[in-house]
């Protein structure tokens, strides 16, 4: 007998079609992209780690009139073990001799931020398809920022054992903490909870259709960056 796959399946199944592939790209390029590059890259992600905080709470407000109250409640627990991780990949970039707040503005990344903001409210069910979505890219992009880090390191003669980006990385990796947010919502997407509650129910179809949005707006955020990493690499 063949079991349907959940929705969290389907959505985790196009969301690994583009992160498989920037993954897979951006580690078989690595070491031969210049260091500048690489800080480059390290700075675009810290933009959606500095913003992180707020599209949760965006989504929190948003995820507040359901019927099942879990969803806001999860999110609001994601948006406190959030809070103060920008500050620390801020400092733990400084100590290896990285200035993120050096960075100039990348209007892909602006774009994809005010695209994010729209899929994170008002709309409930889109707001928690749209969020399951960026936490589960959350973990490949951690797993890539890792390896780069890691470079940056080598290429500076810095330890990257027991250093604090490291520790940094290892917080939403091997601690868990990305797992657990994509777990966390992938419940809701899976259970929506009773119809018949109080507020509005849950809606599959407009909640998988703010998940697919979602990551058509990483996917073209992604691809403008490793665009943007071939057109440095290629001025230098």
């Amino acid at each position: 007998m063949v079991t349907a796959m959940r929705l969290s399946e389907r959505i985790d199944v196009v969301n690994d079609e583009f992160t498989d592939r920037v993954k897979s790209t951006l580690l078989a390029r690595l070491p031969s992209l210049s260091t500048e590059v690489l800080e480059w890259l390290v700075m675009e992600h810290y933009q959606f780690s500095f913003t992180n905080v707020e599209l949760l709470g965006v989504a929190r407000d948003a995820t507040a009139k359901l019927a099942n109250p879990g969803v806001a409640i999860e999110l609001q627990r994601n948006m406190e073990e959030e809070n103060g991780h920008a500050a620390m990949y801020r400092r733990a970039m400084r100590l290896i001799g990285t200035d993120v707040d050096e960075r100039q503005e990348f209007p892909p990344t602006s774009d994809f931020f005010v695209k994010v903001r729209d899929l994170s409210g008002p709309a409930a069910s889109r707001a928690l398809g749209a969020l399951y979505a960026t936490e589960t890219a959350a973990i490949f992009e951690h797993q890539v920022f890792y390896a780069i880090c890691e470079e940056i390191c080598a290429r500076r003669d810095v330890a990257y054992q027991g250093s604090l980006i490291k520790k940094f990385h290892d917080i939403h990796l091997d601690e868990g903490v990305e797992q657990g947010h994509k777990d966390g919502l992938a419940a809701f997407v899976d259970e929506p909870g009773p119809a018949g509650a109080t507020g509005e129910p849950i809606d599959s179809a407009e909640l998988e259709q703010g998940a697919y949005d979602a990551i058509a707006a990483m996917t073209t955020w992604w691809d403008a960056l490793l665009a943007e990493v071939d057109r440095k690499s290629k001025a230098a």
